[in-house]
């Protein structure tokens, strides 16, 4: 069995420059997903690369073995600058280009440019290297939810390792323009590895890009664009699986309602845009008292809801004190200072099972009345009713 060298570089190349083209594209008709960009100009980096590196012989040294080598192990840093930069990671692009000024220096050596074992096995150290590297960032990722992160994570762990293997059979396989016997069918799978993985990778770094932008777009269409906390349908949606969790660990549950005092005249004393970061330092100062696992959300204009799992009575009542006198005590600015309104509090807590958002949202606001009743910038509390039968959906 004869394997065409040049024949099966052929092919490779066309694939990786096509699946290199492809993430181009995709960059160039959304700009801001960078990673496709940095990943399409690898592949073709390393298309250019490695059609050089096989040229060798063919053409000048300095363009077969200096531009080739180092072209394909800064086609790597690329594609690691990429998986960084995909996962909100500023790029270093001084480890990025180290593999190929490391090999631009060693080819400064006589004994390295006329030892191609050498040279195979500092190329495949190099690259595995950056694998991992790349497997690495994607392990870390900020979004656990994207699966096609897992394949892709797979796939590089296996170039790595595949990387690591050629080395230790770099004397044995120099791959010369033409190979009979055994050797050729593992060129062969070697080779077809090569081009799986380009093609692949490619494949998994879009959809990658397509999945985060679909998260994205789910997640903004449950946070309110202004304060940045859980909109109505969020809210509901995120409060019925949380009250079940609370009442399924027999746990208590306390729910706020919370509407901002005299609102409207702020907006139509200072103006919306006063208004609007009123609601914003609200958020804030109510986010500093609430902790990570209780949910807080903007039901309306100056309405809010927070359902607190775990507290009940005098315990939910001081929690919802201190986020009133946490906000009563915040400023804007100097200018907007006067504007700051107070916040009027309602309280439904359970102590057992028995209860869904509906019902504890409906004594808090018959609470939240009674405060405004009585004044305002207080805290009044409700039982809220226990419910017959089945729990019934909150509507957002």
């Amino acid at each position: 069995m004869i394997i065409d060298l040049p024949t099966l570089a052929a092919v490779t190349a066309f694939a990786t420059a096509v699946s290199g083209a492809m993430l181009l594209f995709s960059w160039w008709q959304d700009r801001k997903v960078v990673t496709l960009g940095l990943w399409g100009s690898a592949l073709i980096a390393l298309t250019v690369g490695g059609v050089l590196l096989l040229l060798r012989g063919s053409v000048p040294l300095y363009w077969s073995i200096l531009t080739g080598g180092s072209l394909c192990l800064a086609a790597y840093g690329l594609m690691w600058c990429g998986a960084r930069a995909f996962e909100g990671r500023r790029p270093a692009c001084g480890l990025a280009g180290a593999g190929a000024a490391l090999w631009l220096f060693c080819c400064g050596f006589n004994a390295f440019l006329e030892s191609m074992t050498v040279r195979v096995q500092l190329f495949c150290a190099l690259a595995g290297t950056y694998t991992l590297m790349i497997a690495w960032e994607y392990w870390r990722a900020r979004d656990r939810e994207l699966t096609s992160r897992w394949p892709a994570i797979v796939l590089l762990l296996i170039h790595a390792s595949l990387c690591a293997i050629r080395a230790g059979f770099a004397d044995v396989m120099p791959f010369p323009s033409a190979i009979e016997g055994q050797a050729a069918l593992w060129i062969a799978i070697g080779a077809g590895g090569l081009l799986a993985h380009n093609f692949c990778m490619a494949f998994l770094v879009m959809t990658m890009a397509r999945e985060r932008t679909e998260l994205q777009h789910r997640r903004a269409a449950l946070v309110d664009p202004l304060t940045g906390v859980a909109n109505r349908r969020a809210f509901f949606a995120r409060g019925e699986r949380l009250l079940r969790r609370t009442e399924g660990e027999a746990r208590p549950a306390a729910l706020f309602v919370l509407d901002l005092d005299l609102f409207k005249q702020v907006n139509d004393t200072f103006g919306h845009q006063t208004g609007d970061k009123v609601l914003c330092a609200f958020c804030e100062s109510t986010a500093s008292v609430l902790r990570a696992t209780d949910l807080f959300g903007r039901t309306g204009g100056e309405e809010f809801a927070c359902l607190v799992p775990g507290v009940a009575g005098p315990e939910a009542v001081q929690v919802a004190e201190r986020i009133r006198a946490s906000f009563a005590a915040c400023s804007i600015d100097d200018d907007a200072k006067s504007s700051l309104t107070t916040v009027s509090i309602g309280v439904a807590a359970t102590t057992d099972v028995g209860y869904d958002l509906a019902a504890l949202l409906a004594a808090a606001d018959r609470a939240l009345y009674q405060a405004k009743a009585k004044g305002r910038n207080r805290v009044e509390t409700l039982r809220p009713a226990r419910i017959a039968a089945e729990p019934s959906a909150a509507v957002a």
